[in-house]
């Protein structure tokens, strides 16, 4: 009896760690963008909203403060990620169907339990800043994180700026699934989902479809952009 207790327990620790780890469901471009659909432009507004004031911050602190002051790229984006956290805030914290807030530390807007979004600075590569902590890892990984909801897929809002930080390069959904970018999205402009890219009909010359997977270089696919995240943001 002893045995089969122990058995028995055994069996139930490794059904809780099953249930623990196990990957969500991943919605398809297209379905996510039909759930997004009603705020998607809100959503953008909300990222192009919180550069522009970060740039007018920057100008503010050069002009009035001081000229020699230069923000380091981390500085930038968290300033920039404290602006789109408040912009967010104030356009969506009345939506009946969206749950904004801090879920275990981090920042983002749960969708009707079907999609949840946070914010993050991207790289060319669509990977985002922050340091693989095992949180972080659990995210890309579209596992169950403590104090975060069972059900939504996890999805990335970014941004690309320029060289200069002068202006932005893109405005981007991504969804990840470990090193793999399941999808993502560019606001008014084209969609990469699995098997295929659908650009706009005047780039359709310049582009060839493709017809795998995309997995980043080795040291790509990590999803970190030293010195320019974090993992609480």
């Amino acid at each position: 009896m002893e045995y089969f207790l122990l058995f028995i327990g055994k069996l139930k620790y490794l059904c809780l760690i099953k249930l623990y780890i196990m990957d969500r469901k991943i919605r398809s471009l297209q379905d996510s963008k039909e759930i997004i659909e009603p705020f998607h432009s809100e959503l953008v507004q909300c990222i192009e909203k919180g550069f522009n004031d970060f740039m007018k911050i920057n100008e503010f602190i050069s002009s009035e403060i001081t000229p020699y002051v230069e923000f380091k790229p981390r500085t930038k984006a968290c300033i920039i990620h404290d602006m789109i956290r408040a912009n967010t805030l104030d356009l969506f914290s009345e939506r009946g169907n969206l749950q904004v807030g801090e879920f275990n530390k981090v920042f983002g807007i749960n969708v009707n339990d079907e999609l949840f979004v946070r914010f993050k600075k991207m790289n060319k590569n669509f990977a985002v800043s922050s340091y693989l902590t095992p949180q972080h890892k659990k995210y890309l990984g579209q596992q169950r994180i403590l104090g975060f909801p069972d059900e939504p897929t996890f999805l990335f809002a970014g941004y690309i700026p320029n060289q200069a930080w002068t202006s932005l390069s893109g405005i981007y959904l991504a969804c990840w699934n470990g090193d793999t970018l399941e999808w993502y999205d560019e606001a008014g402009k084209y969609s990469y989902e699995q098997f295929s890219i659908d650009f706009e009909s005047s780039k359709n010359d310049a582009h060839k479809i493709i017809e795998k997977r995309v997995r980043l270089k080795k040291g790509l696919g990590k999803n970190k952009d030293k010195g320019t995240g974090t993992d609480n943001n």
